[in-house]
């Protein structure tokens, strides 16, 4: 080891090894992943929705309970019907300005997806807003729109499809 007097020197930084252990260990920038760049495939689709649809849950889940407590009665079932509107447009809220700001959802940075065009920014407001119907006639229908995408991993969903733009792994 050479002596420049730093406390910094013992520890092996950019390369320099102090032993053969550190030749064995693989680059792990070296290694791309599995699907990267390529169309996302349905069970990461599956996991950013289930992580989108638990946000917007739990947060129409404590504007209910922050009515109980202010009112202290439960919702009647007018209230919810209400309460359904309202978790309708926080899931549009938390879908349409993340995608265009960001070409990611919550759920979409957690499965490491994204929805960005070529140009690498964000998708319009249009496009985001058609993927978002798409993904919500996607789950009024129960998922039976994806029986095409599961047979066949590169075809679009309708939200790909009213977008205009695949869903691809990063």
């Amino acid at each position: 080891m050479r002596e420049t007097g730093s406390p910094l020197d013992d520890f092996p930084i950019h390369g320099q090894t102090v032993g053969a252990e550190l030749a064995a260990v693989p680059d792990m920038e070296a290694t791309p992943p599995a699907f990267s760049g390529g169309a996302a495939p349905l069970s990461a689709r599956v996991t950013a929705s289930a992580a989108d649809a638990a946000c917007v849950l739990l947060l129409t889940a404590i504007a209910i309970l922050a009515a109980r407590l202010v009112t202290g009665e439960s919702p009647s079932p007018a209230g919810l019907i209400w309460t359904a509107g309202f978790a309708v447009f926080l899931s549009f809220f938390a879908t349409v300005p993340a995608l265009v700001l960001f070409g990611k959802t919550v759920g979409m940075a957690l499965a490491d997806l994204s929805a960005r065009p070529e140009s690498g920014a964000g998708l319009s407001a249009p496009a985001a807003t058609r993927r978002w119907l798409g993904t919500l006639l996607t789950a009024a229908t129960g998922g039976l729109a994806l029986l095409w995408t599961r047979s066949d991993a590169a075809a679009p969903t309708p939200a790909d499809r009213l977008s205009g733009h695949a869903l691809t792994v990063e």
